[in-house]
């Protein structure tokens, strides 16, 4: 026991004998021992217990939980178990779910989201992510390189955009519900490609229409026109590099016969399961996602008038950026075992 806190309960005594109210008794403490030593909620405890009977000076055993957490069995809980809470935690350990959050925090450890990845690679598509990322380190990444790459991809887009982060609110004051997004809104696909300079060519197909091979290869023909008429050299010295996925209708054999057919143009390997390696992915998408946040569209023109001001906000430079990250994303790939990586 602190002999402060002795020599405060004593004054406290001293003064219930004296029969000094609990305010007046820790006002002439304070004027003594110094401002806030003691306050009137204490010393109305301590005369309740004198008024009972009880005259020492010692703390009651105190029932329930116990107040000290044993560190290293925290430690080892947590590094068997990171997804687990603080509440589990204190079922295992005994303390109090606030006591064992706050030692995790002294210790340094904080709660972060769970990052979600595309897909658990096995040891040999991890291998072959590698495989392909030496191959295409293997080219000189000067401009005439990055200038050479045209990406594309396709996304849903939704005509109703919530907001779904938290919200500001005063004390007492419920959260305004946000309605889950359901399986059947209403939506449609966008289809863009786009190149160092900007968007070459986009495209929304309604909901209820798939996009396979034969539409896929139909898009194919009119970007080439596209590339032909604004970019001839490229597509005269037959440099144009078409960087997708291995979506099904990527890949099909009719689209491999179309790719073969635009002879001017060549297919960048691109491994499987890799959207942290495809710029439309981790870099168009991941900023247009933030766009849509809040807006909400009345039809399909809506969306596409909504597309063509987002693709218009961004300048050459950002386009060009999301081109040219390729080569610090191929490096990071194979620098973790082809695994996953935090971008």
């Amino acid at each position: 026991m602190c002999d402060d806190k002795i020599a405060i309960r004593v004054l406290l005594r001293h003064y219930w004998k004296k029969g000094l109210s609990t305010r007046a008794a820790a006002e002439e403490i304070c004027t003594v021992e110094g401002e806030g030593v003691v306050n009137k909620t204490t010393a109305a405890e301590w005369f309740k217990r004198f008024n009972e009977g009880d005259t020492g000076l010692e703390d009651k055993p105190r029932s329930g939980r116990p107040s000290t957490v044993d560190n290293e069995a925290l430690l080892e809980a947590v590094k068997n178990q990171p997804a687990t809470s603080t509440r589990i935690l204190s079922a295992e350990l005994g303390p109090h779910y606030s006591t064992i959050d706050r030692h995790l925090r002294q210790l340094g450890l904080r709660n972060r989201c769970c990052r979600e990845i595309p897909h658990e690679l096995t040891p040999a598509q991890a291998q072959r992510r590698m495989d392909i990322c030496q191959q295409l380190l293997a080219n000189p990444h000067d401009a005439r390189f990055w200038k050479r790459i045209v990406t594309g991809d396709e996304k849903w887009i939704y005509l109703n955009n919530p907001y779904k982060d938290n919200q500001w609110l005063m004390p007492g004051q419920p959260a305004v519900p946000v309605v889950q997004r359901g399986r059947f809104e209403k939506k449609v696909m966008l289809c863009v490609w786009w190149n160092f300079e900007g968007i070459l060519h986009f495209e929304l197909i309604p909901e209820g229409h798939a996009i396979n091979a034969n539409l896929y290869s139909e898009q194919l023909q009119r970007v080439h026109e596209v590339l032909q008429m604004r970019y001839p050299v490229l597509i005269n010295r037959k440099q144009a590099l078409l960087l997708h996925d291995n979506a099904s209708a990527h890949t099909a054999r009719t689209t491999q016969k179309k790719i073969q057919e635009l002879a001017d143009i060549e297919v960048l390997p691109h491994p499987p399961y890799s959207p942290d390696l495809a710029p439309s992915d981790y870099h168009l998408f991941r900023s247009m996602a933030h766009f849509l946040r809040g807006r909400h569209f009345k039809n399909v023109e809506e969306v596409k008038n909504g597309c063509h001001e987002f693709f218009a906000s961004k300048s050459k430079e950002w386009y060009r950026h999301g081109i040219e990250q390729l080569a610090r994303r191929w490096v990071q790939t194979i620098e973790n075992d082809g695994l996953y990586f935090e971008s």
